[in-house]
């Protein structure tokens, strides 16, 4: 079922290659993450970048723990766990953000903001796609 779902949603191989080999290095547990990383590659391309995100989103245990794999390898470390921290951000929603990582955020208030407005703007949309809301 993964891989018809990816199949329909990619149309890139390359990128649909990428992602089912993180999905299957995800079902590996004697794999180091590490070495599962490094397979994947290094982030540089966009293919290699989403696969190492998503590895790393499939085997976290929580939202920290998937940012830190993802972003502690010799790639393109920043685009990897900015892509990493989207897909959990997404997963888990605000409450999973570990509270010492909020605490220093720079423009924390500014973002929060820019948060709800997003937030709401996108359930507006959702809702008005789904016939629910005729505004």
């Amino acid at each position: 079922m993964q891989d018809s779902a990816i199949s329909f949603v990619i149309c890139d191989k390359k990128t649909e290659k990428a992602l089912l080999h993180a999905i299957a290095l995800s079902d590996d547990k004697d794999k180091p993450i590490r070495d599962a990383i490094r397979e994947l590659g290094e982030g540089w391309v966009a293919e290699e970048a989403l696969a190492i995100a998503v590895y790393c989103a499939l085997i976290a245990k929580n939202f920290s723990d998937g940012v830190i794999y993802t972003v502690n390898h010799s790639g393109d470390s920043d685009s990897t766990g900015a892509i990493c921290g989207n897909i959990l951000g997404a997963l888990h929603g605000y409450g999973a953000l570990p509270k010492s990582w909020l605490e220093s955020l720079e423009l924390r208030d500014f973002l929060e903001h820019l948060t709800r407005i997003l937030h709401n703007a996108a359930t507006k949309k959702a809702k008005l796609y789904a016939g629910l809301s005729d505004v």
